[in-house]
């Protein structure tokens, strides 16, 4: 039962993470009729934050859903009695849990990384404008790179050499990219794209990246105790970012100057007009929400089931798959005339980049593993009587946050940021057991 679990999980997390990535850009290339009765691509990057923030913000009930069986399900089992003292003080702190789900505090805190997850994904679909969907999604590997040095800036990491050869390798792999798309001048299906606007769209991709590690850093600091389970706090992120589209942003780009699909004024009432008025969109939106939703969830069943190393392993096949099937969509006729990318002799350059950079990113994981191990042997110099089930239990506890990583590639860089919280949880844990069996 379990492995069929963790199976359905991760043709989950493939299938719909390749469908999220893949829906962000081909509702750029297809159109609806304006006012003016003209047929117009569906260029409107805020919208489309909207969605998936309308998508994200759906898995809040599900984790309400989720809590309860959870809670219902350790309630039939209450009569048993623990068996060991680190159990017992898993218990005491599951209960401390449920209160912090309840606190006002905690939720409202959570608006603080959904404003740097709001601004992030505003510029990453501005940038998927100019930008073939499998560029984007390898560009997004940079967050590993800016999850180092913050972590090194603020948090005091020390890198050691597979954290530096993977860096490099990232580096490396994006520059491949990057050049193989300027040269190529792929970046829409449908719509002219210069090569300065490939460049900006590359550049936004990266500055998301540098603020979602920003968000990684911050939760690090305001967040570190906080009880909220993963799924409900994508849901919580999703209301705020809703409310923050709806009552701010889309009433400011409705405002300001500029040409409508630029990325800086959107015209949400021609927003709907479109939707309503074309014959692919209204199927096309709910299917993007509804994929955002699904990958949300398989997400966490992955990293629950099988770890966040695997993940990110399955992240990078994400990717992979998003490239074949835009391939595939030009070639073929499901890509109706006007949808995917095609192979150029450019091709064989971001295929190079992408193999760079995925060995940086594995890499990189390899420093990290070295970075547990090493926080692992000293703690155990340091405690000789180690309860190391309950330090795992509470290690795995402090990595849920993995849980609510969306971006790619470079979904285990939040494993790399807080590995120091980590390891000193675990220290933590096991002085409280040893303490607790000495007063004993």
């Amino acid at each position: 039962m379990a492995g069929t679990a963790a199976t359905a999980s991760v043709l989950g997390l493939i299938v719909f993470g390749t469908l999220a990535s893949l829906l962000g850009k081909i509702v750029y290339e297809l159109s609806g009729e304006d006012f003016h009765g003209n047929d117009k691509l569906f260029r409107k990057p805020w919208a489309t934050t909207t969605f998936m923030f309308i998508g994200m913000s759906f898995c809040l009930p599900i984790g309400w859903a989720f809590d309860y069986f959870q809670r219902q399900k350790k309630s039939e089992s209450s009569d048993t009695e623990p068996l060991l003292e680190h159990d017992q003080a898993a218990q005491t702190a599951s209960g401390d849990h449920s209160t912090q789900h309840s606190s006002l505090r905690n939720t409202l805190l959570l608006a603080i990384p959904t404003a740097f997850d709001l601004t992030a994904t505003i510029l990453m679909s501005i940038g998927l404008l100019f930008v073939t969907a499998s560029v984007y999604q390898m560009l997004r590997g940079a967050e590993m790179l800016f999850a180092a040095i913050f972590s090194v800036v603020f948090l005091k990491r020390t890198l050691n050499k597979y954290n530096y050869i993977g860096i490099v390798c990232c580096l490396v792999g994006i520059c491949g990219v990057g050049i193989s798309s300027v040269l190529s001048g792929q970046g829409s299906a449908s719509a002219d794209v210069t090569q300065s606007q490939i460049l900006l769209g590359m550049a936004l991709i990266v500055c998301s990246q540098a603020v979602q590690a920003a968000q990684v850093t911050v939760e690090d600091y305001v967040m570190n105790d906080i009880g909220t389970a993963p799924l409900q706090v994508v849901g919580y992120e999703g209301i705020f970012g809703c409310l923050a589209m709806f009552c701010v942003l889309l009433p400011i780009v409705q405002h300001t100057p500029g040409q409508d699909g630029s990325g800086l004024h959107e015209d949400s009432w021609e927003t709907w007009h479109l939707i309503t008025h074309s014959p692919t969109l209204p199927y096309m939106v709910p299917t993007l929400v509804l994929s955002l939703l699904c990958y949300n969830i398989a997400g966490m069943f992955v990293t629950d089931e099988i770890g966040a190393v695997a993940r990110t392993v399955l992240e990078t096949m994400r990717t992979l798959f998003v490239w074949i099937v835009d391939l595939v969509l030009w070639y073929t006729p499901l890509g109706l005339g006007r949808l995917g990318e095609k192979w150029d002799n450019y091709s064989y350059l971001q295929l190079v980049g992408f193999v760079i950079l995925v060995i940086g990113t594995v890499v990189y994981g390899r420093g990290d593993e070295q970075h547990v191990e090493s926080h692992k042997s000293q703690i155990a110099s340091t405690h000789p009587h180690l309860h190391w089930q309950g330090a795992l239990k509470k290690l795995r506890d402090l990595r849920r946050p993995l849980h609510r990583s969306t971006y790619g590639i470079a979904s285990a860089a939040r494993s790399a940021v807080l590995i120091s919280r980590h390891a000193k949880a675990a220290a933590a844990h096991t002085a409280t057991m040893e303490e607790a069996e000495t007063s004993a």
